[in-house]
């Protein structure tokens, strides 16, 4: 692990408006407890669609910021407001279900990041959210099922994988890129511990409604 990062909600003047996010979060120099509801000391500002047992800790790789730069767009470890910056653990190697033993900590990852406007408001670039989906490098978030403290150079360790499991990448895929694939909205259908609210937006899809994700991406 490279880096842990927390941030406290502040009043940020992103993009020509004003936000109220702890989106923006400093590298943590001492180990940080990790706890069900997410790091002692980091917090959302909008707990409807942040926060939470189910996205207690948001993950990014750092192998994504090496493509981004090499795609000509100049992103620093942490642009992303992710709590933990990865090596080796890209989104296409990650699967929803997958129980990892991190330093003294035991987690599970639960779900893609859907990136949103707070990305483009903060790098003034408003296709930023919809080229995370599109080029597959959105992040992952994690609950914690041992708490515990965890620190910078701590190691990632996959324990467990559950059958007919889907990569991290893979749901990125189906739910935001080729939303009617439906070959591929049946093989999330029938893998483990995809969230529900996500498999009633798979089921309608198949049904033939397909949702607006315009708000969600500023587009």
């Amino acid at each position: 692990m490279r880096a842990v990062r927390t941030g406290e909600v502040r009043v940020q003047q992103w993009g020509g408006r004003e936000i109220s996010t702890g989106a923006a979060k400093s590298v943590a120099v001492a180990p940080v407890r990790a706890t069900a509801t997410g790091l002692i000391g980091d917090a959302q500002g909008n707990l409807r669609v942040h926060g939470g047992p189910e996205k207690a800790i948001c993950c990014y790789a750092a192998e994504h910021y090496a493509q981004w730069r090499a795609d000509g767009i100049e992103l620093p470890d942490g642009a992303l407001f992710e709590n933990l910056t990865l090596e080796g653990v890209v989104d296409a190697d990650v699967h929803l279900g997958d129980v990892f033993e991190l330093g003294r900590i035991r987690v599970q990852v639960t779900q893609p990041r859907r990136p949103c406007t707070t990305v483009s408001a903060r790098w003034e670039r408003r296709e930023l959210p919809r080229l995370m989906q599109d080029r597959g490098r959105v992040g992952y978030y994690l609950r914690v099922l041992v708490e515990g403290e965890i620190a910078a150079g701590d190691r990632m360790h996959l324990i467990e994988r559950l059958p007919n499991s889907v990569s991290v990448a893979e749901v990125n895929r189906i739910m935001n890129v080729d939303r009617t694939d439906r070959e591929g909205i049946a093989r999330l259908l029938a893998s483990p511990e995809l969230p529900e609210r996500w498999r009633a937006t798979l089921e309608r899809r198949l049904a033939g409604e397909l949702e607006d994700d315009s708000a969600r991406l500023g587009t």
